[in-house]
């Protein structure tokens, strides 16, 4: 780890102008709420068409969940506050800014990209990836993602300017790999309930079926009013493919595919069952509760800014890491660990 840096005026004043310039999208979302104006409703007569690409429905709707108050709570400001405190703090300002910057980014371009847009003919929604799809995303591009993207800007500028005074530890070039490898198993998770167990269920029962339109989180809420069998299926599927796949193998398919591992900060002992099931109660399963869900993942991947080794919360608190490295064979503690880099931070 670093030493921590010495601020100078304008790296201050530079990371200030990137928190001002982050925090403008949510002076004008709280504008909006308390000021909304005029507003027009239409209605539709007949049904509402379904999307022409259906595997991508519960993505939209899950990321839309996890979106829907990220300006309205300053998310953007709060990450350039944080990756202020980190670099001050004494983590590599160069890795800060892009994992800040990145942040931002993801941030800006998923707002226009989650909302369900409707078909401008017809009663349908509008299918992704249309092409008048692109054309309402590509429209709806604003002072938001202006602004974002030029807090980002800023960030990348004022941490190379402080790593320059600084040492440079190397990367092991996971934190960009774990939200793929979540994506992979995301959607194998999704293909399974609605090609495998949506069918299994049809021929048990014809009033049961799971419906993943706007999302699992949404489908599988904890809640008491969704206690139906079929959505404490689906959240117990969802805890037994991480947990299992955790337990024995310490990675996950999407893990595999990006070669990465889930290792105990023991380095003689692969991850419990005990932990694993731990980790998994805390992430993903968390993000089923309603109400603090959300608020769980943002400090998760807030605190991952802050920790000295760049380890997410639900890795700290299972005491657990995702890294390169190679972890040693169960029942042989002699066998050394082949480590491809330091470990690193990931969603």
């Amino acid at each position: 780890m670093s030493d921590s840096p010495r601020l100078s005026r304008p790296a201050l004043l530079t990371w200030l102008v990137a928190a001002a310039v982050a925090a403008f999208p949510t002076w004008e979302e709280w504008r909006f709420r308390l000021q909304p104006g005029a507003y027009e409703t239409f209605g539709c007569v007949g049904g509402w068409g379904g999307w022409e690409t259906p595997l991508l429905d519960p993505l939209r709707g899950d990321l839309d969940r996890i979106m829907e108050n990220v300006e309205a709570w300053g998310l953007p400001a709060v990450v350039v506050l944080v990756g202020f405190l980190a670099c001050l703090g004494g983590r590599d300002p160069r890795v800060v800014g892009r994992r800040t910057a990145g942040v931002l980014v993801a941030i800006a371009v998923l707002v226009p990209v989650v909302p369900v847009y409707a078909a401008e003919e017809g009663c349908g929604l509008m299918p992704i990836l249309s092409a008048e799809w692109f054309a309402t995303v590509m429209s709806s591009w604003g002072s938001t993602q202006l602004c974002l993207l030029a807090a980002a800007t800023l960030v990348l500028l004022t941490t190379r300017m402080m790593s320059a005074t600084t040492s440079v530890v190397p990367s092991a070039g996971v934190t960009w790999r774990r939200p793929v490898a979540l994506l992979v198993d995301y959607m194998i998770i999704v293909v399974t309930l609605t090609f495998v167990i949506q069918p299994i269920l049809s021929v048990i029962s014809f009033d049961t079926s799971i419906h993943l339109d706007f999302g699992i989180l949404s489908w599988s809420a904890l809640s008491l009013d969704k206690a139906e069998p079929e959505r404490l299926l689906t959240l117990a599927g969802v805890f037994l493919y991480f947990w299992v796949n955790h337990s024995l193998w310490g990675r996950t398919p999407g893990k595999r595919l990006l070669r990465i591992h889930l290792v105990s900060v023991q380095p003689t002992a692969r991850p419990t069952a005990g932990k694993t099931a731990l980790r998994t109660l805390l992430f993903p399963l968390l993000l089923f509760e309603p109400t603090y869900g959300q608020l769980a993942l943002i400090v998760d991947g807030l605190w991952a800014l802050l920790d000295p080794d760049g380890r997410t919360l639900h890795d700290r608190l299972a005491n657990t890491d995702v890294t390169r490295r190679i972890p040693p064979d169960v029942g042989r503690s002699d066998s050394p660990a082949i480590t491809e880099g330091a470990p690193s931070p990931g969603a």
